[in-house]
């Protein structure tokens, strides 16, 4: 949603852990904040696709050969990214560049019983699905899929609306849209385990 960390820890472990070459981003938790932080801003009811969260920060580091980059936000820890599938983008960034990320509002794509599954951390991938140049600034369109073992705290059954907490501790409220899964949504219980899996698009712009 993406490792949060300083920038130097932050970029030893991607190193250390070879994280995989599939993603553009790479972030720890919380990764939809305007949901997680209160179930109740996620129940305004957004239209599918509507920006939930904003964030601005700098490019500070840049590790071509790893295909790196670490971006600082102010009063929050660092963004890494990984764009090793992509490295056009290497070639259009550099460290000072200014970028603005627009969280899209996420999604349920899969979802299962799993009572006596332990609750486990969201796990996640990211890839670039779109790429476009302008005369002053980079535009990217990132999709990311979480997935993982975790725990209901609330289901809105009136806006569709899946609270959940992985073993980290964070909440997250998910829309659920598919006629299937509106299905299962419904018929679980608080504190009950469930196989999640949803996706979370976000819109990047580089401005120079």
């Amino acid at each position: 949603m993406l490792y949060r960390s300083n920038t130097r820890i932050a970029f030893a472990r991607c190193l250390a852990l070879s994280v995989v070459a599939c993603g553009f981003f790479a972030a720890s938790v919380p990764l939809c904040r305007a949901a997680d932080e209160d179930a109740s801003a996620a129940s305004e009811a957004m239209p599918a696709g509507a920006s939930v969260d904003t964030e601005s920060g700098t490019i500070s580091l840049i590790d071509q050969k790893n295909a790196l980059i670490v971006v600082t936000v102010p009063g929050h820890d660092d963004l890494s990214f990984n764009v090793k599938d992509h490295p056009d983008v290497l070639k259009v960034i550099r460290v000072g560049d200014k970028l603005t990320t627009h969280y899209m509002e996420p999604y349920v794509t899969g979802l299962t019983p799993a009572e006596g599954a332990a609750v486990t951390r969201l796990t996640h991938t990211a890839k670039v699905t779109q790429h476009s140049s302008g005369a002053d600034q980079e535009n990217f369109q990132v999709l990311r899929v979480f997935s993982g073992v975790a725990q209901v705290t609330g289901v809105d059954r009136k806006l569709n609306l899946l609270t959940v907490v992985d073993k980290s501790g964070t909440a997250r409220s998910i829309r659920v849209s598919r006629p299937d899964l509106i299905e299962v949504m419904q018929s679980l219980k608080h504190h009950s385990h469930v196989r999640i899996k949803y996706e979370s698009e976000m819109t990047i712009i580089v401005a120079r």
